[in-house]
C-alpha cells in the first residue's frame, strides 16, 4: 500500500500586521476569561519584541518587568540552554508594556509574568503543555494555518536581517549559540519575493 506524503506547510511569519490583529481579536474577545486575555495579550507582545520562545516567557517574573520599563534591559536565565539572555526594551515596547502590567510598591516581584487562577484565589504558573496548545491555538484561530508562537521568532529574526543588521548581532539579541541556527530563521516574506522578482 502506497503511503500519503502529508503536505509540507509553509511555516508563516508575525510582522506588525498580524501582531496588530492579534492584539485587537484578543481585546475584542467576550468570551475570554479575564486572566487568560492578559494572559494572551502579555504573551503575543513579549514575543513580538523579544522573540523569545514561550518555555523562555514562562521564566520570565514582574522584577524583570520592573527592569524592562525603568532601565531598558533586563537578564533571564534560560532553561532549554541553561544560559543568560539579555532582553532589551525600546520605547515602543515600553509603551506596550507600561498598558500590560500595573507595577507599584505593593508588587510581588518574584511572581510570574504568565499565570493562572484570580487575583482573589492566588495566582499560579500554568502548564507548558497546556498554555503552548491555548496560545497557538488561538493564533490559528485568528491568523490561520501556519502560525505558532514560533512565528513571532522567526518574524523578529527575518525582520532583523532584511535590515541587513549584523547576522551575529541577531544571533547573540535572539539567543542564539551558533550563528547557522539563526540563519535558518531568516526566510523571505512574501513580499520580499515579490521585491526579487525580475520578469
Amino acid at each position: 500500500m502506497k503511503k500519503t506524503k502529508t503536505i509540507k506547510r509553509i511555516k508563516e511569519s508575525i510582522t506588525q500586521d498580524e501582531y496588530k490583529n492579534l492584539m485587537n481579536s484578543v481585546r475584542g474577545d467576550d468570551t475570554l476569561r479575564e486572566t487568560t486575555q492578559q494572559n494572551l495579550l502579555r504573551t503575543f507582545t513579549i514575543l513580538y519584541f523579544t522573540g523569545l520562545r514561550l518555555n523562555e516567557l514562562q521564566q520570565m517574573r514582574l522584577s524583570h518587568i520592573k527592569e524592562l520599563i525603568e532601565q531598558g534591559s533586563s537578564k533571564l536565565i534560560l532553561p532549554k540552554t541553561k544560559s543568560e539572555r539579555k532582553l532589551f526594551a525600546g520605547d515602543e515596547f515600553k509603551k506596550q508594556i507600561v498598558k500590560l502590567f500595573t507595577i507599584d510598591n505593593t508588587t510581588d516581584l518574584d511572581a510570574r509574568v504568565i499565570t493562572k487562577g484570580s487575583v482573589k484565589f492566588g495566582r499560579t504558573g500554568i502548564n507548558h503543555d497546556v498554555f503552548i496548545k491555548q496560545v497557538n491555538s488561538k493564533m490559528k484561530s485568528i491568523l490561520g494555518n501556519g502560525y505558532t508562537s514560533h512565528s513571532f521568532r522567526q518574524g523578529l529574526i527575518t525582520e532583523m536581517g532584511s535590515k541587513q543588521i549584523n547576522t551575529k548581532i541577531i544571533s547573540k539579541f535572539i539567543g542564539h549559540s551558533d550563528v547557522k541556527t539563526t540563519m535558518r530563521y531568516i526566510n523571505p516574506t512574501d513580499e520580499d519575493l515579490k521585491n526579487a522578482m525580475v520578469r
